[in-house]
C-alpha cells in the first residue's frame, strides 16, 4: 500500500499506501495547485503575503474592479488542499475575474499549505497536525483581517467554496465580526449526511493516518490526471463533475496541477464529523451548528443537485442551522436548468457565470441594501 507523507524538512517523501485516504482526499478536494496553473493567470492582481498570529506566511492577491468598485470587497476561499488560483482558472472561467468585470474588487487567499503560502516544516516552527479549528481561527481570520485594513472597509463580502465553507461557517458562528454577507458554495455541516460510498471511505481510512501526518497530494495528482483526462466514466468524473456542465478539457486543466498539502489533522476532523454528524471543534467544547443559530448576517447557501460530495442533504443542514437572513438555491434539473450542478460545477462549469456566479452577486447586492430577511 502507499502513503505520500510530508517530511519534517517539508518534502514529500513514500512511504506505506493509504489507497482509502488518498482516493477520499482526491475527491474532497476543491482543486489543486501548483506552478503550471499558477503560470497561467492572465488576470491583472497584485500579490502580498501576510502573517497569522502563529507565525505562519500566507500568500494572498487582490484583483482590482474593472472600473470604479462598486459594492463592499469580496474575499473568496477555497476548497480542500486547493490554493487561490481553484478560482482563477482562466479570464472565461474564473470566478474571481467575473466578479472583478462586475465592479467588484476581489480578494483570494490561499490557506497554509497550500498554493505559495508556508508548508509544514517542524525545524522552522511549522508544526504538522492542524486542522480546521486552526484554519479558520488563524487563517480565515488573518486574510479577512488583512482586506478590512487594506479596503479601509468595515465589512467584507465572502463566498466560500467546499471547505473554505466551513471556515466562513465556523467564524460565523463565534462572532462573524466584519462580514457584511456571505455565500456557501457546496458546503457540508453535516458529513453524515453525504453519500454512503463517501461516509465508508473515511471510515475505511480513519486508521490509516494520524493526526501528524501530512500529505503530499502532488504525486497523487499527477498520477491520475492522465487517467481522468482519457478514461471516461472514471471515478472521478462521476463523483465531481458533470460532463453537461464542465467539459473534459477544462477539467483536465483543473486537475493536472499539483496539489498541496493535506493535513492529517483536518482528515482526522473529517472522519470525526461523519461519524458523529456533529459540526464542532476538535475537542468538542464548541459546536459551530448550534452557533449558526445565532448568525445575523445575511447568507445564501448554494448545492449542486448532482454533488456527490456534498450532497444536497449535507448542504441543506447549514442552510437549516442559520439563524438570520438566509437564502437557499438548489442548482439542477428540478430547479429548471438544464443539468445537475456537481461539485467543481459550481465553479468551472459553461452555465456557471449565468446560473451560480450571477444570482451570487444579485445576493450580494441584495444584502447590501438590507433587502435579505428571513
Amino acid at each position: 500500500m502507499t502513503e505520500f507523507r510530508q517530511g519534517g524538512d517539508g518534502r514529500g517523501v513514500v512511504r506505506g499506501l493509504h489507497v482509502p485516504v488518498l482516493l477520499f482526499a482526491l475527491l474532497v478536494s476543491g482543486c489543486a495547485t501548483g506552478p503550471g496553473l499558477r503560470a497561467a493567470v492572465a488576470l491583472p492582481s497584485e500579490s502580498l503575503r501576510i502573517r497569522t498570529s502563529d507565525g505562519w506566511s500566507l500568500a494572498m492577491r487582490r484583483i482590482p474592479s474593472e472600473g470604479p468598485a462598486r459594492g463592499r470587497p469580496v474575499l473568496l476561499v477555497p476548497g480542500l488542499a486547493s490554493g487561490d488560483v481553484s478560482l482563477l482558472l482562466e479570464p472565461a472561467h474564473s470566478l474571481a475575474g467575473w466578479l472583478a468585470a462586475h465592479g467588484r474588487e476581489v480578494w483570494t487567499v490561499s490557506v497554509r499549505g497550500t498554493g505559495d503560502s508556508d508548508r509544514t516544516d517542524a525545524a522552522a516552527g511549522r508544526m504538522p497536525g492542524y486542522g480546521l479549528d486552526t484554519l479558520w481561527r488563524e487563517d480565515f481570520r488573518a486574510a479577512l483581517r488583512t482586506v478590512r485594513q487594506r479596503t479601509r472597509s468595515e465589512q467584507v463580502d465572502v463566498v466560500a467554496y467546499s471547505l473554505g465553507a466551513l471556515l466562513l461557517y465556523a467564524y460565523l458562528a463565534e462572532d462573524g465580526e466584519g462580514v457584511g454577507a456571505a455565500v456557501t458554495l457546496a458546503g457540508p455541516t453535516r458529513l453524515d449526511r453525504s453519500s454512503p460510498w463517501l461516509v465508508g471511505l473515511a471510515e475505511l481510512g480513519s486508521g490509516l493516518v494520524s493526526r501528524e501526518d501530512t500529505l503530499d497530494m502532488g504525486l497523487l495528482s499527477s498520477l491520475t490526471a492522465p487517467v481522468q483526462a482519457w478514461l471516461r466514466g472514471n471515478p472521478v468524473e462521476r463523483f465531481v463533475f458533470d460532463t453537461r456542465n464542465t467539459p473534459r478539457e477544462r477539467w483536465r486543466r483543473f486537475a493536472s496541477c499539483v496539489f498541496g498539502e493535506l493535513s492529517g489533522g483536518v482528515v482526522e476532523d473529517f472522519v470525526r464529523m461523519s461519524r458523529t454528524g456533529r459540526f464542532t471543534s476538535r475537542e468538542g467544547g464548541r459546536d459551530y451548528r448550534e452557533g449558526l443559530a445565532r448568525v445575523r448576517v445575511p447568507v445564501l447557501v448554494m448545492a449542486g443537485e448532482g454533488d456527490q460530495l456534498a450532497s444536497v442533504r449535507a448542504v441543506h443542514d447549514g442552510y437549516l442551522a442559520l439563524g438570520g437572513p438566509k437564502a437557499w438555491r438548489l442548482l439542477g434539473t428540478r430547479t429548471g436548468l438544464a443539468a445537475d450542478y456537481g461539485h467543481v460545477d459550481l465553479i468551472l462549469g459553461d452555465r456557471a457565470p449565468l446560473e451560480v456566479w450571477t444570482p451570487l452577486l444579485v445576493f450580494l447586492e441584495r444584502a447590501a441594501s438590507g433587502r435579505v430577511t428571513r
